[in-house]
């Protein structure tokens, strides 16, 4: 299951060195990506998924707890530090949101193939309201967060998307079966467009990187190593095994998302700092994502 890092690490290399060539448009991929693409794959995934309710429920819980343990860990280590808000504001959102979309699922697709896959979707949909919600609140909360995260919400498809999936399970309401495969095909193509737009983003924010990266060191381990353990802890205690587990694990030891840096700069909450932790996160979760495989190998 190591093997699963190698494609990835390239992938996003040749993002990497594409816009370190010539400059890329990142906001027209991150919007194919955003707005045509992953609502494909999640409409198209929960429409077809094998993956039971009772699978899908201990997953989704999983989620809410580790996501709650570290917002809870760092509210407590924030006011022992006695952190300013935008000092808590930047390790809340660092540790908290991982990135589950153009890391995550990938990775869960080499490892453990399309069942994984329909697994890590689930995971995806989960992580992306609570980012898009508590992400852009801390965020943005010296300039009225709470609108600004209801129209982020809102504003994005994958909702209706898992809405519109949902509902036609629900109904038993048959969908076209000519119109399925092009769906699928477009998304399918977020998981390499996702890897490549990583890349691209990343070399972007490698002109905000500071050298000094003692100050991301811990939100960084935080993310890489503490989330994971917690989520093992989790699943212990809720008796998960088998690829629901692997996968729990796996997706919460994700690097930190490349969107909570877009959000920082959008802002102004530490950018350079922010940008800093996504960037360093990303390139040690090669490291500590191997080695996890190595531990979730059967």
């Amino acid at each position: 299951m190591v093997t699963a890092i190698i494609p990835i690490i390239l992938t996003v290399g040749l993002g990497f060195l594409l816009e370190c060539r010539r400059t890329m448009d990142v906001r027209a991929l991150s919007s194919i990506a955003i707005y045509v693409l992953l609502p494909c794959l999640i409409f198209s995934s929960l429409l077809t998924t094998e993956v039971t309710p009772d699978e899908a429920a201990p997953l989704i819980a999983i989620v809410l707890l580790v996501t709650a343990a570290l917002w809870l860990l760092g509210k407590t280590f924030s006011r022992l530090r006695r952190f300013p808000r935008d000092q808590e504001s930047f390790f809340l959102i660092t540790t908290m949101f991982m990135n589950a979309g153009n890391m995550g699922m990938p990775v869960a697709l080499y490892a453990f193939g399309d069942r994984g896959l329909d697994l890590a979707v689930i995971w995806v949909l989960i992580i992306n309201f609570l980012m898009n919600t508590v992400a852009v609140y801390y965020a943005s909360r010296h300039r009225g967060g709470r609108r600004q995260a209801l129209r982020t919400v809102l504003s994005l498809p994958t909702i209706y998307a898992a809405a519109l999936a949902l509902l036609l399970r629900a109904t038993h309401l048959p969908f076209p079966d000519w119109l399925l495969p092009p769906i699928q095909l477009l998304g399918r193509a977020v998981i390499p467009i996702g890897q490549l737009l990583l890349g691209i983003q990343l070399a972007k924010a490698r002109s905000q990187v500071s050298f000094h990266v003692s100050g991301v060191i811990l939100p960084n381990s935080v993310r890489l190593l503490l989330a994971p353990a917690l989520a093992f802890a989790f699943v212990r205690l809720l008796g998960l095994h088998g690829l629901t587990a692997k996968v729990a694990v796996l997706m919460s030891a994700m690097p930190t998302a490349v969107n909570i840096a877009i959000y920082a700069t959008e802002f102004d909450l530490q950018p350079r700092r922010v940008a800093t932790a996504v960037f360093t996160a990303t390139l040690a979760s090669f490291l500590t994502l191997s080695a996890l495989l190595l531990l979730l190998s059967p």
